[in-house]
């Protein structure tokens, strides 16, 4: 059996840990949930958006990951194949609610307006910043979820579009398509409300 010391837990590649956690060894799955917890969380907030939900949702995702991970097959990494479970969760989550989802952050793809961290900004820069990052993440909460999703893992969590479509079980040409598509909307939608191009 594995060392179950917590430093050589915490040492573990994340197969060799997931090895071990299946073996019913508490602090094996406790280090998982240690490892993945803020990209999990941060995920569903950019997905559903900053909601009291979103730690419930969160549970349910790592709930689901003891449940499918002696399916795990080491065809792809562990955090992908968490990524897979964390987008799906999130998605059946939101039409189990069917309320208005909004995301939590804007896009990378509108990274030319100021970030929050940009300390040297005026005051108004800094107001214009935060103002136009709540436009693009009100607008990103009007598209599609399909769309949402693809943008949110493209273009926020940085993951190629070979990625997504292995993630979401869709081909890629419809991975393409949503991000392309989803880029359009937000566009649009961002001119006609609020007069900002992207």
């Amino acid at each position: 059996m594995a060392d179950t010391n917590p430093v050589v837990l915490g040492e573990m590649s994340d197969e060799a840990l997931l090895r071990t956690a299946l073996t019913r060894n508490e602090r094996a799955w406790r280090e998982l949930v240690r490892r993945y917890h803020g990209k999990v969380s941060a995920t569903v907030r950019r997905i559903y958006g900053p909601r009291s939900e979103t730690e419930d949702i969160v549970q349910e995702i790592f709930i689901e990951l003891a449940k499918s991970a002696k399916n795990f097959r080491h065809d792809s990494s562990l955090s992908t194949f968490l990524y897979r479970i964390t987008t799906n969760t999130t998605y059946r989550y939101i039409k189990r609610h069917k309320e208005a989802h909004m995301v939590s952050e804007p896009a990378e793809f509108f990274a030319n307006l100021p970030s929050e961290s940009e300390g040297d900004l005026s005051p108004a820069a800094n107001l214009l910043g935060a103002e136009r990052r709540e436009q693009v993440r009100v607008t990103l909460g009007r598209i599609s979820t399909e769309k949402r999703m693809a943008l949110v893992l493209f273009e926020m969590e940085g993951l190629t579009l070979r990625e997504i479509a292995a993630m979401l079980k869709v081909p890629l040409q419809t991975v393409w398509s949503r991000v392309l598509n989803g880029r359009k909307d937000m566009a649009k939608m961002l001119t006609k409300a609020y007069g900002v191009a992207s």
